[in-house]
């Protein structure tokens, strides 16, 4: 957008106006050393001055001036473009931290997910751990009966209750000790997955 730049003659004429309606923006128009055209055709016809000139003389010599290109923020003060600054920081931080957030929980899917060889792997080592349990107490039993058998010389009936009471000994001592085993382990998961880190945007450099 532009505006005619004030020649001498325009000059002349709006400094000649004697009383005109609007002064505040007489005054604008000589600082700012231009003038619209709607706003001259107005002056001009309200003119009120001595000095009967035509249009086309006023426009003699004509010049145009260009409204310099308004600068977004330009007219910000330094206190609002700390405030936005500190906004725009705190914006990108959310920001950043929801993003944090989002690959956290796609992180926890995954190693929440079973794949079917992970599947058979488990199943395998609880079928395994199972076999071990079962031989352990069979052991147990058995060599609990040939020694009160040979040691001890006692009647049946307790050697059976011998048997029972260790074969069930050893089968809790077992179960225990798994159990243990796999509550560790999903310690670990939980208390690694629980791991964040914490990060923070505490300056941005615009290259």
């Amino acid at each position: 957008m532009f505006e005619i730049k004030l020649n001498e003659n325009i000059s002349k004429f709006l400094n000649g106006l004697e009383c005109v309606e609007n002064k505040d923006e007489l005054k604008k128009i000589l600082a700012n050393d231009s003038i619209s055209m709607n706003s001259l055709l107005e002056f001009y016809k309200s003119k009120k001055s001595t000095d009967d000139i035509t249009m086309s003389q006023l426009l003699c010599p004509l010049d145009f001036k260009y409204k310099e290109k308004r600068i977004p923020g330009s007219d910000y003060s330094e206190e609002f473009r700390s405030q936005l600054e500190y906004l725009k920081t705190k914006q990108q931080e959310e920001s950043y931290q929801e993003m944090l957030n989002k690959e956290r929980i796609k992180i926890n899917r995954d190693d929440d997910w079973v794949s079917p060889s992970q599947m058979n792997k488990q199943i395998k080592e609880q079928v395994t751990t199972i076999f071990n349990i079962i031989i352990s107490v069979i052991s147990v039993v058995t060599a609990i009966w040939y020694w009160t058998n040979s040691s001890m010389n006692i009647s049946a009936e307790y050697r059976i209750l011998l048997c029972l009471f260790f074969g069930l000994l050893v089968l809790v001592a077992e179960v225990v000790v798994y159990s243990s085993y796999l509550r560790k382990i999903e310690e670990a998961k939980n208390l690694e997955r629980s791991k964040f880190e914490n990060r923070q945007i505490v300056k941005t450099i615009k290259l």
